[in-house]
């Protein structure tokens, strides 16, 4: 295993710092039909094609434009000062993942434009029902929605998916530990809200559970509808539904609200 990671740290590191090698590999891979990144895959030593490479891009852009979306509307009808300031900040921070994820894509030779044709309906459904909350100014289901169903479905993916390449290369697991950070910060905004508000009898428990019974549904569609995704992150669809759902359980129980994921 240590000579594996070290045989691929000399492959994916030097592509990430210098994406001209990738993009050579990749577009050999296109022309030719050679398939060449796929022959390393088996070994995780890169992702298993270019095409799979923008299919896993293209759901955590999706996740980052959800995000950035719905932390903007939300900062625009938001109950307080701290609330407003934080998504604002929270809405910066997405755009910067957004920018990189692209750049990244471009840098590699990718089509950044096309990934929008990659995205799972499921996925699309997160943002579906986000809007129409926020087409509602329903504060608490933007807090459902984005801050612990969208954010946390991010985390589970980088924390439980992704191993081998964390392993394999020193340059991925910086740039997802810096996603990390974030992300945890946002889910913690949301579970304090959700919190506060219950706290002064501002969140309708009923109404709260059914937002999240929708996210859910997404959230399995989701998991169903990307199985090579989740292989290539070295993540099964059981393991993951289960750590997102107790994921979700402890953020709502932290707010006093453990029924809505019950």
């Amino acid at each position: 295993m240590a000579l594996k990671n070290r045989l691929a740290k000399m492959v994916i590191d030097p592509s990430f710092r210098n994406p001209g090698l990738l993009r050579t590999i990749f577009a050999i891979d296109n022309a030719i039909g050679l398939d060449f990144v796929k022959a390393l895959a088996p070994m995780k030593l890169m992702p298993a094609s270019s095409q799979l490479f923008m299919r896993c891009f293209a759901h955590f852009t999706s996740g980052e434009v959800i995000s950035l979306e719905a932390s903007t509307t939300m900062a625009a009808f938001a109950p307080d000062r701290a609330s407003h300031d934080y998504l604002l900040k929270q809405a910066d921070e997405e755009r910067t993942h957004l920018e990189h994820f692209r750049h990244k894509l471009d840098q590699f030779g990718l089509d950044s434009a096309k990934l929008d044709g990659f995205v799972s309906s499921a996925f699309r459904g997160f943002g579906t029902t986000i809007r129409e909350a926020l087409d509602r100014e329903y504060f608490v289901g933007g807090l459902i929605g984005n801050n612990i169903v969208v954010e946390g479905l991010a985390i589970r993916l980088l924390e439980d998916g992704c191993k081998d390449l964390r392993a394999n290369s020193d340059e991925i697991s910086a740039f997802l530990d810096f996603v990390l950070e974030d992300e945890r910060h946002h889910v913690r905004f949301g579970q304090r809200r959700l919190k506060w508000m219950h706290e002064r009898g501002l969140v309708d428990e009923a109404q709260a559970t059914e937002m999240f019974g929708r996210m859910w549904a997404h959230v399995e569609g989701a998991v169903s509808e990307i199985p090579d995704v989740l292989d290539a992150m070295g993540v099964q669809g059981n393991e993951l539904l289960a750590n997102c759902r107790k994921y979700y359980r402890e953020q709502f129980a932290a707010a006093g609200l453990e029924a809505i994921a019950a």
